[in-house]
């Protein structure tokens, strides 16, 4: 294929960007519910600006804009700036994927305290503007989402097969990377040592578990990974350990891909065993449980990368080298293997 001269973004969000994004990913609903300014709602962001879903402004921005497109979902407290490679801070996936696979890569910034539904919701009505308004037509779409980024891939997917939209029909591959399908244990010790708390009886004790249950609905939904309102809605966030979870199965259509890191050396590795990828189980960014009504028909690939972290996921060559190699398969991963 003929390389593409990649677009010049600058992935550098400085250190009141990042105080912002920490901010709203833990107390992000309360933001949101008194309409304060600090909430960062739901954008796409170029060269560190909200991007507006106009014809002019994408054509203004993306001048080369492709018929390919790669959509980019940082994590919780994150922001696009995560993409960027530490040695070189206008690399990333998405300029990877334009210079050698032709695709326009565009970033999201987005309250991440915020249900991880909602913000499916946002993304997928994102996605019907940017389809509608693009250029040129879309004939392609990747999503690529980090950790909680991945949750909200998923969410805005089943929200679109709900809703008919056509957007996606246009998704050929969803990439999962570190992302935890089945919640995270760091939050379920948050909802045991929370609830221990408030029951010790101790005004002091019942203080810090008020505080400790601040921490916004993102965060919380990140306990079972609660992807669909229905999850969440009329129910108590702060019940012991209480999955109510209905499951969401993968959409049929796109492949999906979970690419998995571990601290270790390898799967088997205790210390993989006992911290995962440093935030999310092997077995949890492995993909959905079977019981979930998982599809037997989704395309789907396993990738595990021994010794790369969860932070170090989100930019590291051989990561990168499985998404260009899953992204040129021609929509079916077995040609990946």
């Amino acid at each position: 294929m003929t390389q593409r001269t990649p677009t010049r973004l600058r992935l550098s969000p400085g250190p009141l960007d990042a105080t912002l994004s920490a901010l709203n990913a833990v107390l992000g609903d309360y933001l949101r519910n008194r309409a304060n300014p600090l909430d960062l709602g739901f954008s796409l962001y170029h060269q560190n600006e909200p991007l507006a879903c106009r014809r002019d402004s994408i054509a203004a921005a993306y001048p080369a804009a492709s018929r390919k497109v790669c959509v980019l979902v940082h994590g919780l407290a994150m922001n696009e700036g995560c993409w960027a490679f530490p040695e070189d801070r206008q690399v990333s996936y998405g300029s990877l994927l334009e210079k050698d696979r032709g695709y326009t890569p565009l970033f999201v910034r987005y309250n991440s305290g915020l249900h991880i539904s909602e913000n499916g919701k946002s993304l997928s009505d994102t996605l019907a503007e940017l389809v509608s308004c693009y250029p040129g037509p879309v004939e392609e779409l990747v999503l690529i989402g980090h950790s909680v980024g991945g949750l909200v891939v998923r969410s805005a997917c089943e929200v679109a097969r709900t809703a008919g939209e056509p957007w996606l029909d246009r998704v050929a591959h969803a990439f999962y990377i570190g992302s935890p399908h089945r919640g995270t244990s760091l939050e379920r010790l948050g909802n045991v040592t929370t609830w221990v708390l408030k029951r010790i009886g101790d005004p002091h004790t019942k203080m810090v578990a008020k505080v400790l249950n601040l921490r916004s609905a993102g965060i919380k939904d990140l306990r079972f990974a609660s992807l669909m309102a229905d999850d969440w809605a009329g129910r108590d966030p702060d019940a012991l350990l209480q999955n109510a979870c209905a499951g969401v199965p993968l959409v049929e259509g796109p492949s999906h891909h979970f690419l998995v890191g571990t601290l270790g050396p390898s799967e088997t590795d205790v210390l993989t065993r006992i911290f995962g990828d440093a935030m999310v189980s092997v077995a949890s960014a492995g993909g959905p449980r079977q019981d979930a009504g998982r599809l037997t028909s989704a395309r789907e690939t396993v990738r595990l990368f021994p010794g790369v972290s969860h932070v170090a996921l989100m930019h590291h060559p051989d990561v990168y080298a499985w998404i260009a190699t899953c992204c040129s398969a021609r929509h079916d991963p077995a040609e990946a293997q």
